[in-house]
């Protein structure tokens, strides 16, 4: 088997790992009553546009017209799990305890056999210590396994029955992984190494809200795996000058206009914008080529077109559309009405302080307590920021960037994917950083982390960071991991393990404190007062930081959701009693 391939299998075996052992199947959101209403009349042969049952609150229903007002995506692909779990019934959680060992188990034979230099540490096998440690946990799982009731109709009152909530979860934890292997090729194609890629994936985990959303029934990790893919085809295209990955790549973001119907037309718009400025230089048949390529996207999004057709009568009007109008008795609008309509409404800016400060809150420190700003959940990203100014400044002074042509072309790529994610929310920044269903993060703004976590992880190598450097910041961020985390949350309960609102303040502030003295270490490095290998031991502490986020909103208060299982992992399960009842809430 090719050595790429065996990374990738590894990587997503391990990422899936991490998803499934944190996984609380649960809603985060009155939102995602929605997906989970929508994937119960799919199986039940119901209307999938209208009728909040069997979740949701009469007064939520109300104020949405009693319209189911999202695309049929997350639903549509969760139907497999859905169907998977159903030929267990009751005891589907034993399958997914059984799956859990059986990657576990897995991932430790690769290691020793795929892997065997990392298989040792100081010359003691490790990995034959992780299989004993394996039957160990296989033990206490079986014997401290309960069901999760899935059979509607069997138990008093329905009580404790969230199937669907279950299948959306576990589908997202799917996408993560695979999230976590196209993310994993983006580094190593841009930054040229597989140690390059890893450290960028573990960036990704650890400096973005995905492996949240992975947890919970929100569309965010579905949209963040197709924005990936489309990212990646088309970094293969400048790369390669392969048209055939840049039709891949408009197919993606046809995909990705399915989950999110706003961000397609911006995405799509800027992707062929872009691809034909490349193009222009190399001839007019390799811009013709472009304008080809760009059927990819009505191809790629013929499943919303389907969508709309099957909800709304007409390809081009959207559901919600269709579904407040029947609402109101109002009568439809044309298809190009309403989609000239949806794209002026949604795309046309407001101006004032109030957008000024709304980008200041996203961005740095949003009002609401309980939501963390883009960069304090991602503080790599703001690397592409200060690369950004290095880069003006060379160019304000004549001198060379240091930055070839193939990967300024990368770079200018990645920032303009970030930015049209932030203009396809534009018009909602404002409210954005104060709403009180915005959290734990600017959610609307997550598939930018990686575009910019891609410049971010660059700028490290820019300033001189190496293959050695990588490989130590690797290490230093593993114990960091094992040692430190563990630390700094018995310190948040002390200091304020009640409070979901204190705690994020507190991690998230040592977040901007310590991101202004890397900048300041980076800046120093730039100007050869200090040696990059000081990165390579200060920056994994920066991502530890945003990962005691995660384990704050992810694990400490995971049980204040609404409808949903405990932790999918028994042993999991009981480990959070355990600090539960040390530190109650």
């Amino acid at each position: 088997m090719d050595a790429l391939y065996k990374i990738g299998l590894a990587l997503f075996t391990l990422v899936f790992l991490v998803s499934l052992s944190i996984g609380y199947p649960h809603l985060y959101l009155t939102d995602e009553w929605i997906t989970a209403d929508q994937l119960n009349h799919l199986v039940t042969g119901g209307d999938p546009l209208s009728g909040y049952t069997p979740y949701g609150a009469s007064d939520y229903a109300a104020s949405h017209h009693n319209t189911l007002c999202y695309t049929l995506a997350l639903p549509v692909v969760s139907l497999p799990a859905y169907h998977f779990f159903s030929m267990f019934g009751d005891d589907f959680r034993f399958a997914v305890i059984l799956l859990w060992s059986a990657l576990l188990l897995g991932l430790l034979l690769m290691i020793e056999f795929w892997f065997p230099r990392c298989s040792r540490w100081r010359g003691v096998p490790w990995t034959w210590a992780g299989i004993i440690s394996w039957g160990v946990l296989f033990v206490l799982n079986a014997a401290l396994y309960r069901q999760f009731w899935f059979v509607r109709g069997v138990h008093p009152y329905d009580v404790s029955v969230y199937p669907e909530v279950a299948a959306i979860v576990f589908t997202n934890s799917i996408a993560f992984a695979l999230l976590g292997v196209i993310a994993f090729l983006i580094f190593r194609e841009v930054l040229g190494s597989d140690g390059w890629g890893v450290f960028g994936l573990a960036a990704t985990v650890c400096c973005s809200s995905y492996l949240f959303w992975s947890g919970n029934a929100k569309d965010h990790a579905l949209v963040a795996l197709f924005f990936a893919v489309a990212i990646y085809c088309f970094t293969l295209y400048i790369s390669r000058e392969n048209p055939l990955y840049l039709f891949s790549s408009f197919i993606a973001i046809g995909w990705t206009a399915f989950a999110r119907p706003e961000l397609g037309p911006a995405l799509a718009a800027g992707f062929f914008i872009f691809a034909i400025i490349l193009a222009a230089k190399r001839g007019r048949r390799e811009a013709g080529r472009v304008v080809l390529a760009v059927a990819g996207v009505p191809i790629g999004a013929l499943p919303l077109f389907v969508n709309n057709l099957g909800l709304s009568g007409n390809p081009l009007i959207l559901p919600w559309t269709a579904g407040y109008a029947a609402s109101g008795g109002e009568a439809l609008p044309s298809g190009t009405e309403s989609l000239w309509s949806t794209l002026l409404g949604h795309y046309t800016l407001r101006g004032g302080s109030d957008s000024l400060s709304g980008v200041t809150g996203a961005f740095f420190e949003p009002s609401n307590s309980i939501s963390a700003g883009f960069f304090q959940v991602s503080p790599i990203s703001f690397f592409a920021i200060l690369l950004a100014a290095a880069v003006i400044y060379a160019l304000i002074r004549k001198r060379p960037t240091g930055i070839d042509s193939r990967d300024a072309r990368l770079l200018a790529f990645f920032a303009l994917a970030a930015v049209l994610v932030v203009l396809s929310y534009a018009r909602s920044l404002p409210w954005l950083q104060a709403s009180p269903g915005i959290v734990p993060d600017m959610r609307y703004l997550s598939p930018a982390y990686l575009p910019m976590l891609v410049i971010g992880v660059y700028a490290l190598k820019y300033a001189g960071l190496d293959a050695d450097g990588v490989r130590e910041g690797s290490r230093t961020l593993f114990w960091l991991v094992v040692i430190d985390l563990p630390l700094i949350f018995v310190i948040l309960q002390v200091i304020a393990g009640k409070n979901p609102g204190g705690q994020i303040t507190f991690i998230t502030t040592l977040t901007c404190i310590f991101l202004a003295g890397v900048a300041i270490l980076y800046i120093a490095v730039l100007a050869r007062r200090a040696s990059p290998r000081l990165l390579a031991y200060t920056v994994p502490v920066l991502m530890l930081f945003p990962l005691a986020w995660e384990v704050i909103v992810d694990f400490r208060f995971a049980t204040n959701c609404w409808e949903g299982y405990h932790f999918w992992i028994p042993v999991v399960e009981y480990i959070w009693y355990i600090q539960y009842t040390v530190f109650p809430l």
